[in-house]
């Protein structure tokens, strides 16, 4: 007999009723089981958190290379 292995664990979590029932309306609104919806939450958030670093990142540079304009970054990659 074959194994099949799981890709996945189970979670055991505890919400309040109110919350559980806004998290079964949005999962019916968008199609998704309970553990699709929460884990599109976890992703999104994930990617929420590389996105505010990369921003993060593109300020410092911005301020460090004195980029104020659309002009500015023209100039600068156009100087070499």
């Amino acid at each position: 007999m074959k194994t099949i292995q799981r890709n996945t664990a189970v979670v055991s979590i505890s919400l309040p009723r109110n919350i559980e029932r806004k998290l079964d309306q949005i999962r019916k609104e968008r199609g998704q089981s309970r553990s699709a919806l929460i884990a599109s939450l976890i992703l999104k958030h994930s990617e929420e958190k590389r996105w505010q670093k990369i921003y993060k990142t593109g300020e410092r540079t911005a301020r460090q290379f004195k980029i104020t304009s659309q002009e500015d970054i023209d100039r600068i990659l156009h100087e070499a």
